[in-house]
């Protein structure tokens, strides 16, 4: 596959997991802690994905897709939330800022290779 994905998460031990897990399906996949450092790599990488959570540190996810949807260099590429919040008003606001897809944790990650798998086609 080979598609470069940018996982955006505050919890190492989750980030790490992920990582290992999407290499195993041979998706190159790159690590930033908050949003700030993702909005940097994505300019720097141009990755195929962006995986986020809302909910962190220097800059949430809510900003990240702002930033995105805005940013000519960004715009295309898209976002998938990944987050504890299962509220459907969280879901409605990431997908009206221009989520390319929602996921909450707890999640299996069947599930949410399905997603991915189906943002990148």
């Amino acid at each position: 596959m080979n598609n470069t994905i940018l996982l955006i998460e505050d919890k190492t031990s989750l980030s790490d997991t992920l990582k290992t897990l999407l290499e195993l399906h041979e998706y190159n996949v790159l690590l930033a802690e908050n949003g700030e450092d993702g909005v940097r790599q994505a300019r720097q990488s141009l990755p195929q994905l962006v995986i986020s959570d809302i909910y962190m540190p220097v800059m949430n996810g809510y900003e990240l897709l702002d930033i995105f949807r805005k940013d000519q260099l960004l715009r295309n590429i898209p976002v998938l939330m990944l987050t504890a919040k299962t509220g459907i008003d969280e879901v409605n606001r990431a997908m009206k800022n221009g989520a390319a897809g929602y996921v909450t944790k707890p999640f299996l990650f069947r599930n949410l290779h399905a997603t991915i798998r189906k943002i990148l086609l």
